[in-house]
């Protein structure tokens, strides 16, 4: 190997290849750190839904093909800096749904992990123009991602981290410190605060008109809408990342200043327009990471339009500047204009809209300066307080009586009310004594073999569990009461099966005794068995029932 003063070179089977070794001072490194050091926070406070695994799986996957690549085509041994940031990139914002906080070493879905590594990979090598890569590599490949594989086999990093306190506090101080430092160093700083700036500007305006646009997100139990939407997307931990460390790439960007700050401003004005129709959290930010992957392809036209504006341009060519600023502002205005458009859109989906139990929306009719006069309407509250008029002779009720074992107090973790801060002691018990009422029907329900009892009690996939077993005694020839004794309940937070960016699922987990009695169909008792009971219950409503009744088994969702 050459010593110092000249370029390290190393000569292998007669072949003479160059070495280039990391250095300090390279940003890349800089902003490597910043990465890994959120990541670290994630695995042990954050909560983060990525396995130490998969992270390695992304770095090894960069680093071996930006090296394979340097070795063939360049000649040239290096520290895979450009791969080892794209795989960090990807790795922090993919997460494959089943993949649980905690189990560090799971291989679950890698093979989506190195997937989009590659992809990203391929897109710096292979989409070129001028001998310069056209768009930003992981911003690439996770889009592309998201978009065919869709949220149930891949999502996006939370908006939302952790509750606010000392470890977000932190989080927020290393990325908006470190973010700003590396782009005070690449001189990008004009472009992240371009896009900050408009943004929060045209993410206003969007929202402001357009109040009821909603988003519904897996850590938060109702939509958010209007000001709140606004407020949470602006301090969003992810947009920060994105903004700080996604967009300002040094090789993707415009070289002159002025060009960076309206590539921010564009960035953000096609995030907010792209954002505007979706209401689930997963399209929300497949739309703001796609914003870059478009501004990316008009990167070099944007030089173009404002060389003349860039410093020492000639002052005769600044002139001619008027009527590209101009048609600029105007585009900017018209696609401002649209928001409140593209924001409405989303407003026609059900799912973040209020609901009646049925499905249906709510219609409230306003009559103004109409309806019965004061003493009519004192005379038709008056006759609706008496009672209904009847039969002068007593009519036979038949009513049934549930008798509950006893439930013990109901248990609220802290991740629940942290996710649903309306979440109380009350609500919590009514929670927990609708499902051990809606079990002891269903006991009784497959007791007689009533399924129209059994449906009083439950719906869906859990009335179907409860009719099934009725059929298997029918089929059997056999009557099999089962009763049930409590010791602990409580409540839980679980993931959808499907989509982990869904609504999170809150649901009773109660401990206890199941005992069932088998009998023939001459009553006698053939065995009798006693079990531990353990189940988790998620409840659901009927308009026309005083109760909550049971609609799912929760018991093998992943927790949350």
């Amino acid at each position: 190997m050459s010593g110092s003063g000249r370029p390290r070179t190393v000569r292998i089977g007669g072949r003479e290849y160059r070495v280039i070794l990391p250095s300090i001072r390279d940003p890349r490194l800089h902003v490597a750190a910043v990465l890994l050091t959120l990541q670290a926070l994630g695995q042990t406070v954050l909560g983060f839904r990525l396995s130490v695994a998969q992270i390695l799986a992304c770095l090894a996957a960069g680093a071996l093909i930006e090296f394979s690549v340097s070795v063939f085509k360049d000649k040239t041994f290096l520290w895979p800096a450009s791969g080892l940031l794209t795989g960090n990139s990807s790795a922090f914002i993919l997460r494959v749904p089943g993949t649980v906080h905690g189990d560090w070493w799971s291989l679950h879905g890698v093979w989506i992990f190195i997937g989009v590594v590659a992809i990203s990979m391929a897109s710096k090598y292979l989409i070129r123009w001028h001998g310069r890569h056209i768009f930003n590599p992981s911003n690439f490949g996770l889009v592309l991602a998201f978009i065919a594989l869709g949220p149930r086999y891949t999502e996006p990093l939370d908006l939302w981290w952790a509750p606010l306190g000392p470890w977000m506090i932190v989080a927020y101080a290393i990325l908006i410190g470190g973010g700003f430092l590396i782009a005070w160093e690449l001189r990008l700083l004009g472009l992240e605060l371009g896009f900050i700036a408009g943004f929060a500007a045209f993410l206003y305006l969007a929202l402001a008109s357009i109040p009821d646009h909603c988003m519904v997100a897996s850590w938060h139990a109702t939509p958010m809408c209007g000001l709140e939407l606004w407020q949470v997307l602006f301090t969003s931990p992810e947009v920060l990342i994105f903004a700080l460390f996604m967009i300002p790439d040094p090789r993707t960007v415009p070289d002159g200043p002025v060009a960076r700050i309206v590539f921010g401003v564009v960035v953000a004005l096609l995030a907010v327009v792209l954002l505007g129709p979706t209401t689930l959290e997963f399209w929300t930010k497949t739309a703001i990471l796609g914003s870059l992957v478009i501004a990316c392809a008009l990167r070099f036209a944007l030089t173009r339009a404002f060389a003349h504006l860039e410093p020492g341009a000639p002052a005769v060519n600044r002139r001619r500047t008027f009527w590209p600023v101009v048609a600029t502002i105007a585009l900017v205005l018209l696609f401002t204009e649209s928001l409140p458009v593209a924001a409405s859109l989303s407003t026609h989906s059900p799912q973040p809209a209020p609901e009646l139990p049925d499905g249906s929306s709510p219609t409230v009719v306003l009559n103004v300066n109409s309806g019965p006069s004061l003493a009519a309407w004192m005379t038709s509250a008056a006759g609706a307080a008496l009672p209904p008029a009847g039969p002068s002779e007593p009519v036979a009720v038949s009513a049934r009586i549930w008798v509950l074992p006893p439930i013990p107090t109901v248990s609220i973790p802290a991740n629940v009310t942290a996710f649903d801060p309306s979440m109380t002691p009350q609500r919590a018990a009514r929670m927990g004594h609708d499902v051990v009422l809606d079990l002891i029907v269903e006991s009784e329900a497959r007791r007689s073999r009533d399924s129209k009892l059994a449906s009083t009690a439950a719906s869906g996939d859990a009335l179907k569990e409860f009719t099934d077993v009725i059929s298997q005694d029918v089929s059997s020839g056999t009557i099999i009461q089962k009763t049930y004794s409590f010791d602990q309940a409580g409540l839980g937070l679980w993931l959808p099966k499907f989509s982990t960016q869904a609504p999170r699922l809150i649901g009773v987990t109660l401990h206890g005794t199941a005992t069932l009695i088998t009998r023939d169909a001459s009553g006698n008792v053939l065995s009798q068995t006693s079990a531990p009971y353990s189940k988790s219950w998620g409840l659901g409503n009927f308009p026309d029932a005083g109760s909550a009744v049971i609609v799912n088994d929760y018991t093998d969702l992943t927790p949350a």
